[in-house]
């Protein structure tokens, strides 16, 4: 199993269970929309080539196109979009000439938010589950945004608090690089991050000086949950679920966001056999 121009990722234990429950959320998903008239999509915005290599076992596991691909009942179409010409070429080979299945070379960003996420709304009869599942701080909060407020679109978010962690939300907050702080500005929409990163310390109320003091992952992805809400406008955010390594710690968050209370009644139901 080799690819012409690209290395398949390697995954880990915590993304193989992420696949599993993306896969059992995306069937619930379509088997609710069954008896309405509404056309349903699919959309990776970071979809890889269809195919991983497991670190545990060094076998090939699906990924989530090819796993959405399989799901019953099925979406009307799929968008698949990944800036790796090499994986997109793969992925291709896999869908071969389906005419349901849209595959973009490119940044999903721009291509989200110019010319897909405009198209899906409530008011359009259709409705999206989308994907976006960053390897690091790749994703504006523009996509994000854009989704909620079109009312139209489940949306499956990877947290990369581990990466956030290790560019940006430093105990000394100003040591880190201008393009760390960049990059997570362009995540979480405005610079009110600082405020979720960092807190005045106890002492330093206390004594009168400004000591700030780095919080912990809860604290950051609280703040986050809220935004998705009450800024991006999702009716309901699920209570995300940690995704452990190999040594326990937390690599990112799996969030699900939606216009409808039946999503997170649905995904409180998967997430509770993994937490």
């Amino acid at each position: 199993m080799t690819g012409a121009h690209f290395k398949f990722d390697e995954i880990g234990y915590w993304s193989e269970l992420k696949l599993e429950i993306i896969e059992k959320y995306g069937s619930a998903y379509t088997t609710a929309f069954k008896n309405t008239n509404l056309k349903k999509y699919y959309i990776d915005g970071f979809s890889g080539a269809g195919v991983h290599r497991s670190k545990r076992t060094g076998n090939p596991i699906e990924g989530s196109p090819t796993r959405a691909l399989k799901v019953s009942p099925p979406f009307d179409r799929y968008y698949f979009i990944d800036l790796d010409e090499g994986k997109t070429d793969y992925l291709r080979s896999i869908c071969g000439d389906r005419s349901d299945v849209v595959i973009h070379t490119g940044d999903c960003n721009d291509y989200l938010r110019k010319e897909l996420l405009p198209t899906i709304q409530y008011k359009k009869f259709n409705r999206a589950l989308c994907l976006l599942d960053p390897y690091k701080m790749q994703l504006d909060w523009e996509v994000m945004l854009q989704a909620g407020q079109s009312r139209a679109v489940d949306l499956f978010l990877n947290f990369p608090v581990m990466d956030m962690n290790r560019n940006a939300i430093w105990r000394n907050p100003d040591k880190v690089p201008q393009g760390g702080l960049d990059r997570m500005t362009k995540f979480w929409g405005d610079e009110s991050w600082k405020q979720a990163a960092y807190a005045e310390s106890r002492q330093s109320r206390l004594f009168g000086d400004s000591e700030m003091v780095k919080q912990g992952n809860e604290e950051i992805v609280t703040a986050f949950r809220k935004r998705l809400k009450k800024v991006a406008g999702f009716g309901f955010v699920a209570e995300p679920l940690p995704m452990r390594n190999s040594t326990n710690a937390v690599v990112y968050y799996l969030f699900l966001a939606s216009p409808k209370s039946v999503a997170e009644k649905i995904i409180n139901g998967i997430f509770s056999k993994y937490r």
